[in-house]
């Protein structure tokens, strides 16, 4: 009672600064907007319709088999838990939890190796790391370094949440009572795929809206420093919180933080992940809470991979301009 209360009070809070602070609302949600448009929609939307068509078609076992050797020693997954891993990587936020969500629903995978993959699934993508992250850095730091630090961490988070996995001994046919693999999923169509997919796009437009428009709130806030609203906006929502971390922190410490923005993904990112979890979270399990650990584990383990890489190869012409 008295937390409903407090969320209660806090809204109402909120809801009389953008009463009286229209200007500061209208600036955030124009920028959600264009920034949904222009960045999310045509990176997520045609990767969700094909990858939606593709597990409906019954081609994932057949696409995987060379993914599958490569990972397999690496991360203790099945062929179908390799899609879920692959496409959370390359398809960006929220992509892998989606998936994930839905081949644990649909007994593709079983619950435990649900849990075990939304701990390394859900990443930026490498597009959105080459596109956006790197050009802000590319004065003093090459791609490698900025892709190092990023995604060498994921196999150090894979074997921890491999330590922590209960091993139930949970089947999905025992745990849904219908058949494992192509045959127990219904045959969407490219109808069903597009619709899908949009619903999820809107919700993710919906979260962006009211960070950015957060964001804002905290821009014009001049009791607040630089460095501190840095912080906060990089926390809030990952594109914004780059920009402002290269504007505001000098060169080395940029480098050393927007890894950690990118793997954490901000507020917004576990907000927009929690979007696609939590209409099944009763029917898989999944917690968005366990989400949130392993992302701020990874972004540690990502700063902390960015500073070694700083400290003990600067001049690496690799790395390093």
């Amino acid at each position: 009672m008295k937390k409903s209360a407090l969320i209660s009070g806090l809204l109402l809070l909120l809801l009389g600064a953008m009463l009286f602070h229209a200007d500061y609302v209208r600036e955030g949600a124009s920028y959600g907007l264009i920034l949904w448009y222009q960045a999310v929609v045509p990176s997520l939307f045609p990767f969700m319709v094909l990858s939606s068509l593709i597990v409906a078609g019954g081609g994932v076992k057949t696409l995987m088999k060379p993914f599958y050797l490569v990972l397999s020693p690496f991360f203790p997954i099945s062929e179908n838990g390799c899609y879920v891993l692959v496409s959370g990587l390359l398809c960006g936020y929220p992509m892998g939890a989606k998936t994930c969500s839905d081949f644990v629903k649909q007994g593709r995978i079983s619950l435990d190796e649900g849990r075990f993959l939304l701990s390394v699934c859900n990443q930026p993508s490498p597009m959105f790391l080459f596109g956006y992250a790197a050009p802000f850095l590319s004065e003093h730091v090459r791609i490698p370094a900025l892709f190092i630090s990023m995604y060498a961490p994921i196999p150090v988070l894979a074997f921890f949440a491999g330590r922590c996995r209960k091993h139930t001994g949970e089947d999905p046919v025992s745990r849904n009572g219908h058949l494992t693999g192509e045959e127990s999923v219904h045959k969407l169509s490219p109808d069903d795929s597009i619709l899908s997919a949009a619903e999820i796009l809107v919700k993710i437009g919906g979260y962006l809206v009211f960070f950015s428009i957060l964001i804002v709130f905290f821009r014009h806030a001049s009791w607040i420093t630089d460095t501190v609203r840095a912080a906060i906006t990089g926390i809030l929502e990952m594109t914004t919180g780059i920009r402002e971390i290269v504007v505001t922190v000098d060169f080395p410490a940029s480098f050393i933080a927007i890894p950690a923005v990118l793997a954490f993904g901000g507020l917004s990112g576990l907000f927009q992940t929690a979007s696609v979890l939590k209409s099944d979270e009763k029917k898989t399990g999944l917690s968005v809470r366990s989400c949130f650990f392993w992302k701020m584990a990874h972004a540690a383990l990502a700063a902390l991979t960015a500073a070694i890489l700083r400290i003990t190869v600067p001049e690496a012409p690799l790395l390093f301009r």
